[in-house]
């Protein structure tokens, strides 16, 4: 059908074309970024999960889908599936590989993986983080009076609570179980309403936004154990931008505020920033030394 004004032309067709989704455009550039730093070559080799009933797929697939579901911003993997389902075949070309991974092997991949692997996963972020070169002139920060410049790392624990539906118990039904009970324990849940929660630690340098790591743990996680890893991050960075440990300020929240978990931290020579609970800091010498001197510096407003 053609209007009055020849420049405009309207085609109705009854076949259904559904249009691209508006994520693809952000997938392609990723796609495009990790294959010309050689990052997907380096998953492909040092990151093995073998297993049976995977069929045709490999672990790459399975890696593929979670950066696309990551990136399209799609409240479940349900959603994703559905809104990728008519371009499958292009999603995966993207990427290198051919056959995008049916929903159930996704979830007996994930059921499946163990910590080892993961953690493979993680340092390959972790050492390509660390090996190019930023896309800043610096890595940013702080300077005091006398020029000296401080980083700022930020160590967040967050806790996330998870509410599940009743569970029908019938005769006629099999025994029931839940998925959270692989990822979600019990655990102190503060004003977050919830049956069960997860923790997770990010590690995000403060100055260019840069995620340096991500752990997680059902449960209240085993935090001293994370933050133990990312100080190992902490250090691997700092070596990397010839920075001194002494240099670099990590800021913690409450869920680290008590004396043993600050001093891991001082122990590495890194700096503080945070809350603590535990008050007989105040008594230590050193701390009342400090606070018997006259101000550094006053203000008049």
């Amino acid at each position: 059908m053609s209007m009055t004004h020849p420049s405009v032309t309207i085609q109705i067709t009854p076949q259904s074309t559904p249009s691209s989704p508006s994520w693809m455009g952000e997938v392609a550039a990723f796609a495009q970024v990790l294959s010309h730093v050689g990052l997907l070559k380096a998953i492909q080799e040092h990151v093995q999960f073998a297993r049976a009933r995977f069929g045709q797929y490999d672990t790459m697939d399975f890696v593929v889908v979670l950066l696309g579901y990551a990136l399209s911003g799609e409240a479940t993997l349900q959603s994703f599936y559905e809104r990728l389902s008519p371009f499958a075949a292009v999603f995966m070309a993207l990427f290198g590989r051919h056959r995008l991974p049916s929903r159930s092997a996704l979830s007996r991949f994930l059921a499946a993986l163990d910590p080892a692997s993961v953690e493979a996963l993680r340092t390959q972020f972790e050492e390509d983080l660390l090996q190019r070169t930023p896309p800043f002139p610096s890595p940013g920060g702080l300077w005091d009076r006398c020029g000296q410049q401080y980083v700022v790392v930020d160590v967040d624990g967050t806790k996330q609570a998870a509410r599940q539906r009743a569970l029908p118990h019938l005769p006629s039904l099999p025994a029931p179980h839940r998925r959270f009970d692989q990822v979600c324990a019990p655990g102190y849940k503060g004003r977050k309403r919830g049956e069960v929660v997860r923790t997770r630690t990010t590690l995000l340098q403060a100055h260019t936004h840069q995620f340096l790591g991500t752990f997680g743990g059902s449960g209240n996680g085993d935090y001293r154990q994370e933050l133990q890893r990312a100080l190992q991050v902490i250090t691997s960075y700092a070596t990397t931008h010839k920075l001194l440990l002494s240099q670099i300020l990590v800021r913690l929240d409450g869920l680290y505020g008590n004396a043993a978990v600050l001093r891991e931290v001082l122990n590495t020579g890194a700096g503080i920033i945070g809350r603590s609970r535990d008050y007989a800091l105040l008594d230590l010498p050193v701390v009342q030394a400090v606070l018997a001197c006259p101000p550094v510096e006053v203000f008049q407003g």
